[in-house]
């Protein structure tokens, strides 16, 4: 419109020019209305989707904290349920369910006396929590290391558990099933494997395995 051809066209073209310019115009101005009302659709979906998620790592812990065994159990259920759905909140279930552990695992002991008022095996709420930490995540990615470091776990069952760079000093897992356990990098140091079924187990290696505080009858 500013160029010297401008002038040289009749009425006609230059309503033909206008109206083209005017269309791209509208057309730009609705592209960029669309590109911003996405990006907001966007960010409140994830908004949204970030407290739906934290409500439910709310509640979950709630059930965690119950008394009542089963509550418990439902719980543990919820957290796993979470990792699967929501894979960037893993580490934070993966801390949170190792505590669990802690807490309502038996402690590990030495004394012959003591060890016949320990369990026979883990309680329930207990062996599910393991089985959902060291379960396989959707899309991989970096894992906090489990720590069962000193616990009594009798005749866990851990099949194909992530045990990579776990740490199980001074653990009691007499009879316990590693069958398929990832190990690589695990410290076994004074852990007690006493019948425990590691047959199949990943990365293990003979330098962990003479670290262990008793191997007699592993297989």
């Amino acid at each position: 419109m500013t160029s010297d051809d401008w002038s040289a066209l009749d009425a006609a073209a230059r309503a033909a020019a206008v109206g083209q310019l005017r269309l791209a115009v509208v057309q730009v101005v609705a592209a960029v209305g669309a590109g911003i009302a996405l990006t907001y659709t966007a960010r409140t979906f994830r908004l949204t989707r970030r407290g739906q998620v934290t409500d439910r790592f709310t509640k979950a812990l709630e059930r965690l904290s119950s008394g009542e065994p089963y509550v418990r159990l439902g719980g543990v259920l919820a957290m796993e349920q979470i990792v699967q759905d929501a894979p960037d909140q893993g580490d934070h279930a993966a801390r949170v369910l190792n505590s669990f552990v802690r807490k309502h695992a038996q402690a590990a002991t030495t004394s012959r006396l003591e060890a016949t008022k320990l369990a026979e095996k883990p309680d329930e709420h207990v062996q599910e929590a393991l089985r959902a930490l060291t379960v396989e995540r959707p899309r991989g990615g970096s894992r906090v290391p489990v720590n069962l470091a000193r616990l009594h776990l009798r005749k866990v069952q851990l099949v194909d558990a992530h045990l990579n760079g776990a740490l199980l000093e001074g653990a009691t897992l007499r009879d316990a099933d590693l069958r398929g356990a990832e190990l690589k990098g695990a410290d076994l140091t004074g852990a007690d494997l006493t019948g425990a079924d590691l047959s199949s187990a990943l990365g293990l290696t003979v330098a962990q395995l003479l670290q262990a505080g008793s191997l007699l009858g592993c297989r």
